[in-house]
């Protein structure tokens, strides 16, 4: 049982050294010395390749579809403003 015991906690250990290296690897060696943008919609490099958000791509085409009707608020999507 002590061994067991022994074991868990140092795995326990190695885990979060491993993740605190990784992490003080992103942050602290990185040539900007901040956390890289993981967020599609404010990479530079994925607007380079013409990658936007999703979410962002569906209000687009939901304000156009607006547009397209007739309205000019935004309102909520599948409520209508024109009836």
């Amino acid at each position: 049982m002590k061994v067991l015991l022994i074991s868990i906690v140092l795995v326990a250990i190695a885990l979060v050294l491993l993740a605190t290296g990784i992490l003080l690897k992103k942050v602290f060696l990185n040539k900007q010395g901040h956390f890289p943008i993981t967020s599609v919609g404010h990479n530079p490099e994925m607007r380079k390749l013409g990658i936007t958000c999703a979410k962002g791509d569906a209000w687009r085409e939901f304000r156009e579809a607006k547009k397209r009707q007739g309205c000019s608020s935004d309102e909520l999507p599948g409520s209508c403003c024109c009836g």
